[in-house]
């Protein structure tokens, strides 16, 4: 059926369903852009108003929900070029008519960094949003700094000032947008020169995983497991890499249903949907499976430093909204997408895949907004977090869109993609 290339090491098959993919060419929604252009507007509106109109207005509210809102360009973005990654590194064919889409939805690392100084400059947001960061600006007296932290001579101290938080952040987003830029650049070039590129591309692969693994790990831990500074987690990197991919991939699937009705019709074959719907199962499960570890690790040790944590979490209907949530993430996905006809069903994924989405908001507003807020409850509906989460969404995809306008959505010259669409890979 497929005979290997000797010029390049791509496998070539010379028995297809389909002779010749019609290129989608450079792609423009003028529709979408413009909702998007709106939802920009929407969430400026959001976060001004935070400051000035609400129960629970102000600078802390505005700031929180700003750090919420930078989640869904960064985890989209991070996990789209982890999604790529992996699949370099292990020599996966089924994913090639989607390269070129999953590498546009790595454009949103420009938003993330821009927030990031927003949020971590101590006399803007940082010093609303994290103790030690305040303390260790202001240097206020009879606080010393040490007091934040419950640990033997204050040990955290050292390493949770707000430079280190500058200069750390600043390491990983340019080492982000560097690594994005020499895969992607690797992947466009074969529009150019054709060829395979698999040789080339893994070894930043490679790069880009590992390093993607560790710095992800110290963004959440300043970002988010610190709003809490004396909270300890071994499990917090992964809980949010989990969250990360969970959200990447219900939005990938919603992207996958419009634009096989369009542009991508003929490269986007149900396969592809059963694939990716398979995908969504699998990652429920792996969700439900880090959120009990974690949850499980801090019950049974019952530490004053990780248990309150969670009581905060589980008053004031936070734990009713963590429940809802849970069975949202995991069980929906799992027995809903348990069919294989499911699977491929364009309604079904519609309805889960957007349930899902709320669920990740749920989650990330049940971590954020505890910690701005004890003993009072702050939906995840709230107009002004709703607002500027449309807002973020509306930033990421103008940014997505013009790499559709500039390099199409369909990779040229990949040797892989017409066999993938044919489904020989499955043979």
């Amino acid at each position: 059926m497929a005979r290997e290339n000797p010029s390049g090491g791509c496998p070539v098959s010379h028995h297809h369903h389909v002779t010749e993919l019609k290129d989608p060419g450079l792609f423009t929604a003028p529709r979408l852009k413009m909702a998007s252009m709106v939802m920009v507007v929407l969430g400026v509106i959001g976060f001004i108003g935070a400051f000035f109109v609400g129960p629970n207005h102000g600078a802390e509210r505005a700031w929180s929900i700003l750090l919420q809102g930078m989640l869904i360009p960064t985890y989209l973005s991070l996990a789209a070029l982890f999604f790529v990654c992996v699949h370099s590194i292990g020599g996966a064919r089924w994913v090639a008519p989607l390269r070129r889409l999953l590498e546009s939805m790595s454009s949103g690392l420009p938003i993330t960094a821009v927030v990031f100084f927003l949020l971590a400059l101590p006399f803007l947001g940082g010093s609303y949003l994290y103790d030690w960061v305040n303390l260790s600006w202001n240097d206020v007296e009879g606080h010393p700094h040490t007091s934040l932290f419950h640990v033997y001579h204050g040990s955290k101290s050292g390493f949770m000032t707000w430079y280190r938080l500058l200069l750390t952040g600043t390491v990983f987003i340019t080492g982000w947008l560097w690594l994005r830029y020499k895969l992607v650049g690797i992947s466009l070039k074969q529009d150019v020169d054709g060829g395979c590129i698999r040789n080339i591309h893994r070894p930043w692969a490679i790069a880009y995983v590992m390093f993607f693994a560790l710095s992800l790990t110290f963004f959440v831990w300043d970002m988010l497991l610190s709003l809490h500074v004396n909270w300890f987690s071994t499990m917090w990197g992964v809980y949010c890499f989990a969250s990360a991919m969970q959200t990447f991939l219900c939005v990938l699937l919603l992207l996958v249903l419009w634009l096989r009705r369009g542009p991508m019709k003929e490269h986007l074959p149900k396969h592809l949907l059963h694939d990716l719907g398979t995908w969504m199962v699998a990652w429920s499960c792996f969700c439900a499976y880090i959120g009990f570890s974690q949850f499980m690790l801090i019950y049974y040790a019952n530490l004053d430093e990780e248990t309150y944590w969670y009581i905060l979490r589980t008053q004031h209907g936070w734990g009713l909204q963590y429940w809802i949530e849970a069975v949202v993430r995991w069980p929906l996905p799992f027995l809903g997408l348990m069919s294989q006809k499911v699977r491929t069903n364009p309604v079904a994924l519609l309805v889960i895949c957007s349930a899902v989405l709320v669920g990740n908001w749920m989650d990330w507003t049940w971590i954020i907004q505890p910690a701005m807020g004890i003993n009072e409850y702050r939906g995840f509906y709230a107009l002004d977090l709703v607002l500027v989460g449309a807002g973020f969404a509306g930033g990421y995809l103008l940014l997505v869109q013009a790499f559709w306008a500039k390099h199409g959505l369909v990779a040229k010259n990949d040797p892989d993609v017409l066999p993938v669409v044919n489904a020989e890979h499955l043979h």
